[in-house]
């Protein structure tokens, strides 16, 4: 993130025009359990407001100092995972936190965290019925206190209940569920712990040998041990004391990273559970052909491996009948790797236009990355998020006569690199909260400098507002930036957010928002759809087959639902947004349509499953048989 981006070439986007406002996320203010609903404004059909206080979501995450940033590791708060862990159809949140180093301790040559005591504790929220949610981790067995990063939910032994994988600076950890709200946490043993001291940052679910259990893709940020033993990089005082800043960014002085920073190599871990019975991974990483030997080059721009990798997610890119990754990767190229089919996996990102920016062919920034059918032509799109003073992107997939698919980048056609330019954005969702038909984009948003605010030339803030685009037309694309009418929970709110998920918290067919705030109380943002509009929807949970080859959780399932002209695809992602997994459940939004003509799905295996029309408004439990 410490690169030097293009120059300011537009006008501050509405982000920065708007007035500060001085709202904030997490707090009760007084408010009752029951927060009325928002009345949307501005011609737009739904609104949305922050309920975490009154409902209960109020871990404060503590990631690194408040104000200031010694080191990057204190810019990168967790993620959020979503799965009904307890089994009674309410989505309940898991959430990690941060930690900070207080000193370096030369005799050992380790850095010092907070004592045990003080030490930050990730948190369960358990959902009571969409009326609070209630905090259980200690109970649950979950309250780790390592410095964690991502998490992802799903069900590594296809037992029916949810697990939780959890990334971490050191041993990583696995926590088997038993499907009454206690977890046992098994990473050691099961070969799913990575190096100990590693930086995991997020990771994803993914059957890519189609044996029909869930294996893990973890990507990896850096080296932090390394760091510390590099004056250029981190400054160690006599008594311990450290300052990372001794780098430039536009003549700003801050801590420095990535680029200069150790790499480290992305892991794939392959479960052998179905052929073992046992939770049992094997660290597939070189087999497959994921592994690359750092060299100079490895800590520079023009890397080829390893990267600093954030985010990854799973789908069939190609339509091939396995399962492809995509890497969002930190100042150095984007990967794409495509699989061959016989374990193994090639990276195709260039070839295809998303290794970098297709405006100048540099690599970017990229954070947070998420996948959905935007212009409606039955291919799945990517949108990623960047660094401020540079473009997020809007990557529009076309398939060739010869099957192959290739990425057109779409952010200045539609707007979006208008919207996008000065913020540094970090989860990304790509959903339909007005249930019009069509997925919109909401980007979590804030920087990792304190310091920009400083300057005002730098046309940028530490403390931003999210941003909220919606889609206005299919063909051609047209977007609009709707943050400033969207609700109190999007138009008053400045943080510097970074986790984003989508939960529908109150089942109630549209989709919620949760947040996680660098150093800050999180968001819970209601969806609020006005009865006026006449929408409806449908949402689909999906259950697979071991016995066919098949996850419990079948990461990567493509869902196709009609409803007169309309018809609409998505896929079910086991870890996207940033360093997160969002709830399994997929909303499709019908407009007008009270029932839907068909619903089919696509499963891992190659079999589909057809659904015939029923009545709206209604979760459909869809299994393979």
């Amino acid at each position: 993130m410490n690169k030097l981006l293009l120059p300011a070439a537009l006008l501050v986007s509405l982000l920065f025009a708007l007035p500060a406002m001085l709202g904030g996320c997490g707090g009760d203010n007084g408010a009752s359990k029951k927060v009325p609903a928002v009345t949307p404004s501005s011609g737009l059909d739904f609104a949305f407001v922050d309920v975490a206080g009154p409902m209960g979501y109020t871990l404060r995450n503590r990631t690194g100092k408040d104000r200031q940033k010694d080191l990057i590791l204190g810019a990168m708060p967790p993620g959020i995972a979503v799965g009904d862990f307890n089994g009674d159809g309410w989505m309940d949140l898991y959430c990690p936190n941060g930690n900070r180093v207080v000193r370096y301790d030369r005799k050992t040559q380790r850095p010092v965290l907070l004592p045990e005591e003080e030490a930050p504790r990730n948190a369960l929220y358990w959902n009571r019925g969409g009326e609070r949610l209630e905090e259980g981790a200690e109970a649950a067995g979950v309250d780790d206190r390592s410095w964690s990063f991502g998490a992802i939910a799903g069900d590594v032994d296809n037992d029916g209940d949810t697990d939780i994988y959890l990334c971490n600076w050191g041993s990583n950890k696995l926590f088997l569920n038993d499907g009454k709200g206690k977890f046992t946490e098994i990473a050691q043993q099961a070969g799913a712990a990575g190096g100990n001291l590693d930086w995991s940052a997020g990771a994803c679910f993914v059957d890519y040998d189609n044996d029909g259990d869930l294996d893990i893709y973890v990507a990896q940020y850096g080296d932090v041990q390394d760091m510390f033993g590099r004056p250029e990089l981190v400054r160690v005082a006599p008594d311990g004391s450290i300052d990372g800043r001794n780098c430039d960014w536009r003549k700003l002085r801050v801590y420095c990273g990535p680029l200069g920073l150790k790499p480290v190599n992305d892991v794939l871990l392959e479960n052998q559970f179905a052929e073992t019975g046992k939770v049992v991974f094997r660290d597939a990483t070189k087999k497959a052909g994921i592994w690359r030997k750092v060299n100079p080059a490895s800590y520079t721009e023009a890397s080829e491996g390893p990267w600093y990798g954030f985010q990854p997610i799973a789908w069939d890119v190609d339509s091939d009948g396995d399962q492809d990754i995509f890497v969002a990767n930190d100042s150095v190229r984007n990967v794409c790797w495509i699989n061959q089919g016989d374990g193994t996996f090639e990276d195709q990102a260039e070839e295809m236009s998303l290794a970098m920016s297709m405006d100048d062919y540099h690599p970017q920034a990229s954070m947070g990355v998420n996948l959905a059918d935007i212009n409606g032509d039955g291919i799945q799109d990517v949108v990623v998020s960047e660094f401020s003073h540079d473009q997020f992107n809007l990557l529009v997939g076309t398939r060739l006569p010869d099957g192959r698919v290739v990425y057109d980048e779409k952010s200045a056609q539609t707007r979006l690199r208008e919207f996008t330019f000065s913020a540094l954005g970090w989860g990304v969702l790509v959903f339909d909260p007005d249930l019009d038909g069509d997925v919109d984009i909401f980007f979590a948003c804030g920087h990792v400098y304190p310091e920009v605010d400083q300057f005002v030339a730098q046309e940028t803030t530490y403390e931003q507002l999210n941003l909220l685009i919606l889609n206005e037309r299919l063909a051609p694309l047209k977007f609009r930036n709707v943050t400033a009418q969207a609700g109190p929970g999007v138009a008053d709110v400045r943080r510097s957010s970074r986790a984003a998920v989508t939960i529908d918290f109150d089942n109630d067919g549209d989709a919620d928002i949760a947040t996680s705030e660098l150093n800050a109380m999180p968001c819970l943002l209601r969806c609020d759809v006005s009865p006026k509009a006449d929408r409806h929807w449908v949402q689909v949970r999906l259950r697979g087959n071991p016995g066919k080859r098949v996850p419990l959780d079948p990461a990567g399932a493509e869902v196709t639902v009609v409803a007169g002209k309309a018809r609409q695809t998505r896929v079910l992602l086991m870890g996207s947004s940033f360093q997160c997994s969002e709830d399994p459940r997929l909303i499709f939004g019908l407009g007008s349509a009270k029932k839907f003509d068909f619903i089919e799905v696509k499963w891992p295996n190659g079999e589909k499953t057809r659904v015939e029309g029923g009545a709206a408004d209604r979760l459909i439990e869809i299994r393979l048989k």
